[in-house]
């Protein structure tokens, strides 16, 4: 007497015929949890925020700062790394993408009622231009000769490079008073515009004269503004070039107008001026050769100082720390932190390293360049991942200036097809390629061979993906035919392809928490974290042969109805909280279910802003029974005794499809009632 049972529920296998599949896999596995071999059904998201943006969200972060959190969005494809730095109390990151690199911290992240990040700064220290002119007076002994440098300082303890270093002074050796004049002053964050040409230097750019372009470079951001005559200049643009000699920038501005007078610009992301020092430096020759010695730190408003400290004194001073620290290129992106502390981004082709736990200094002696252009960015603790045009890279070093040695060029043509569909696990980095999703790191390898073919892969739409790794899970959106979907892939366990009917525009995990975050209708929510809704799923069996024909008769599903006590609270104050929020939408108003207002076509037809609530029990549980292809039987059940099945038929194969949002442990089918005691 035929009998079968469905156990231990797993996920689809693409590359597979449907009779091909094994007794436990699946050729739909839709909002389904599958990881124990139990089926069930998935939470729903819960709302956290609700930022203050124009367009759909595309990257997010949390910051929490004293039991205080806020969510920072933007519109754009932006990396943020926490600082590492020792101590980090005012929660300080970095972000690239966002325009030039940038910095930020809580308090200036976070004033103001939004958009957040409401205020950064420039990463890095622009340093001084203009060499100190030095003289000497006074004093005894024999002559000596001097030259000096300074730097400016940050309030956050952030040095730039030198200034040139100034021409040799001569002066006596005991008791001379060394006066340094000249000194730069912090770079201005404003200015104002002296004219503007149209079609200069060639059709479709603009050249800008400003009253000083000191600070400034070539991909940074500027707003210009209270520009007459050439009014389209009023808005915000990247420099294309910066020309210090003459005080002119250019930008990408097509215009028939012409300039007539006045306007300002405005830096992006300003230098941090407020409170700036400049730290002097001078020459001393000790047994270790001559070096830059700290002498004194003043005020960076501050253009001269007279230096009357002994070489004594000075030989106890710090030697010149920052010669070779650099800002971060303005057109680098991908910002990410190693294990070692050193912080890391790209642009082109080339790979930047900053100095360890330094992350505003980045010496170009550190730069690493690869013969394909770079797609993104990932990293394993001290390994550093990159992912191309071509084939991937792995760089492993522990100190920035010997990463040069650790670079290694897979020999696998394995392009990376989108930059936000990278995800970092703790084995390794996974990104999409043509062949189908690829775990770099120690060993690399496309985990997806055993689930896809190439073509059952390309029609995901890989360069679509927007991703992030959750419990070692790579969690990722797409979109096929104007639609967005999820999908969950985990390498650990076989035939662990689920999609998950969600849209969204961005996800991100969170690596304090371990939290998984999406953004779907410019909102941002914890996935999964609504324990009192569940999301009704779809599973669809294989397709189960016989010979000969038969009929099956029965059948029986072990399921779980109830449930638990933190899932009966968390339904609760679901419906609890929509009820509020739809009371609140009617109270103003603004349920937009008029027929003849802005909003028709929005909602379906007698639709409206509501939220439907969801149910406070456990109860949606639908079988369905297949045979040849035509649906025989549909039955709602309620609990786990028998059934039976229509006759009337046999059939050669049958599948079984099961939705609801009810945990089920299996399923059998039998001839007959007894039957299922055999299976």
């Amino acid at each position: 007497m035929a009998a079968f049972r469905i156990a231990g529920f797993s996920g689809l296998v693409p590359r597979l015929a449907k009779q091909l599949l094994g007794p436990s896999q699946a050729q739909i596995a839709t909002n389904c949890i599958l990881t124990s071999g139990d089926l069930r059904p998935r939470n729903g998201p819960l709302l956290i925020a609700a930022p203050v943006i124009d367009n759909d969200i595309k990257s997010m972060f949390r910051m929490e700062k004293d039991g205080n959190e806020k969510w920072l969005a933007w519109d754009k494809d932006v990396d943020v790394a926490r600082s590492p730095i020792a101590d980090n109390v005012d929660r300080r990151f970095y972000y690239t993408g966002d325009g030039e690199p940038r910095v930020s911290n809580y308090d200036t992240a976070t004033a103001g009622v939004g958009p957040y990040p409401s205020g950064c700064f420039v990463l890095g220290v622009s340093p001084p231009v203009t060499a100190a002119s030095v003289s000497a007076t006074g004093g005894t002994g024999a002559d000596v000769t001097r030259a000096y440098v300074y730097t400016f300082v940050t309030p956050w303890g952030e040095e730039s490079a030198p200034s040139p270093a100034s021409t040799l002074a001569t002066g006596k050796e005991s008791g001379a008073t060394w006066a340094l004049t000249g000194l730069d002053t912090a770079p201005p964050n404003s200015g104002t515009v002296t004219a503007a040409v149209k079609d200069t230097p060639s059709a479709g750019y603009v050249e800008i004269t400003l009253d000083t372009v000191f600070g400034l470079r070539e991909g940074e951001t500027l707003t210009f503004a209270a520009v007459a005559g050439m009014t389209d200049i009023n808005e915000t643009f990247t420099l294309e070039s910066v020309d210090s000699a003459t005080n002119k920038v250019t930008i990408i501005l097509s215009t028939t107008q012409t300039y007539t007078s006045g306007g300002t610009w405005m830096r992006q992301a300003p230098h941090n001026t407020a409170s700036m020092n400049k730290r002097i430096y001078r020459t001393l020759t000790t047994s270790s050769g001559t070096e830059y010695h700290y002498v004194v730190t003043i005020s960076a408003i501050t253009t001269t100082y007279d230096d009357t400290a002994s070489d004594e004194t000075v030989a106890l001073g710090e030697v010149l720390p920052s010669t070779t620290w650099l800002m971060p290129p303005a057109d680098m992106k991908g910002i990410i932190i190693m294990a070692n502390g050193i912080a890391c981004g790209f642009f082109g082709n080339e790979i930047c390293f900053s100095e360890p736990f330094k992350p505003y200094a980045w010496p170009t002696a550190y730069r690493q360049t690869y013969d394909q252009d770079i797609v993104a960015i990932g990293v394993i603790g001290t390994t550093l991942v990159g992912m191309t045009k071509g084939n991937p890279f792995t760089i492993t070093g522990v100190e920035p200036v010997t990463m040069g040695g650790g670079m290694e060029k897979m020999g696998v043509a394995w392009p990376c097809m989108a930059k936000r569909g990278v995800a970092s696990f703790a084995f390794g980095v996974g990104y999409p390629a043509p062949q189908g999703l690829v775990i770099a790191g120690v060993s690399t390898d496309i985990v997806t061979k055993d689930l896809f073919t190439q073509k059952e892969w390309a029609e995901l739409n890989p360069d679509t993906f927007i991703a992030a790794s959750a419990d070692n899970r790579y969690y990722c959106g797409y979109t096929v035919d104007d639609s967005s979907l999820m999908f969950v892939i985990d390498k650990a366990e076989s035939a662990s392809f689920i999609k998950v009917n969600q849209k969204i525009t961005a996800i991100w995990a969170d690596p304090w928490t371990g939290k998984l975050y999406v953004a779907a209708d410019k909102k941002i929510y914890h996935w999964e974290g609504d324990v009192g809704t569940k999301l009704s799923y779809e599973w669809k069996s294989k397709k189960f042969i016989t010979a000969p024909p038969i009929n099956y008769g029965a059948a029986k599903i072990d399921a779980d109805f109830d449930m638990t006590e933190a899932e009966q609270s968390g339904a609760s104050s679901s419906q609890d909280a929509i009820i509020a929020a739809n009371q609140a939408l009617m109270t103003s108003g603004e349920t937009n279910d008029g027929l003849a207002d802005q909003y028709l076509g929005e909602y379906e037809i007698g639709g409206d802003a509501m939220e439907a609530l969801p149910p406070l029990s456990i109860d949606s549980l639908q079988f369905q029974l297949w045979a040849d292809g035509q649906l025989k039987h549909t039955k709602q059940v309620t609990n786990t005794r028998a059934f039976r099945l229509p006759g009337g038929y046999k059939a050669d194969n049958v599948e079984v499809v099961l939705s609801g949002n009810v945990k089920v442990t299996g399923v059998v089918l039998a001839e007959t009632m007894d039957g299922l005691k055999q299976a």
